[in-house]
């Protein structure tokens, strides 16, 4: 039994090792693009969602990202059956589990295009 409870360990940290690589991954895919032309970026990547301008004349490239799983769910359990007795089968209750992800990028580029930052915001930002 021990072991067992040692490899859902292992498991469980080997996952989050996994989400810190993707993120670093992503941190380190953006950080190549500061100083480069944002055309290349839009040749590789796509138009932007949107755009807008700062008041120092530098423009936003906003690029977002969602997805909603939807996965169902049963939660089995034992039926209640009136004044503080149980009765002798199973029940089992139907739901769906929703996961909302998103992602926003934003990448702030000068009056030349040249990306001079970038930041990102949201609960899927990875590669």
């Amino acid at each position: 039994m021990q072991h067992r409870w040692c490899a859902i360990i292992l498991v469980l940290m080997l996952i989050g090792i996994g989400g810190c690589a993707s993120h670093e991954n992503f941190v380190k895919t953006y950080n190549s693009w500061v100083g480069h032309n944002i055309h290349h970026f839009t040749a590789q990547y796509g138009y932007p969602d949107t755009t807008y301008t700062l008041t120092n004349g530098h423009t936003v490239y906003v690029y977002e990202k969602q997805e909603i799983y939807s996965t169902p769910s049963l939660s089995p359990g034992f039926g209640y059956y009136g004044h503080g007795g149980y009765y002798g089968g199973l029940s089992v209750a139907y739901g769906t589990d929703i996961d909302y992800k998103s992602c926003k990028l934003f990448l702030e580029v000068d009056k030349k295009g040249t990306i001079v930052k970038w930041g990102s915001r949201g609960n899927s930002c990875n590669l």
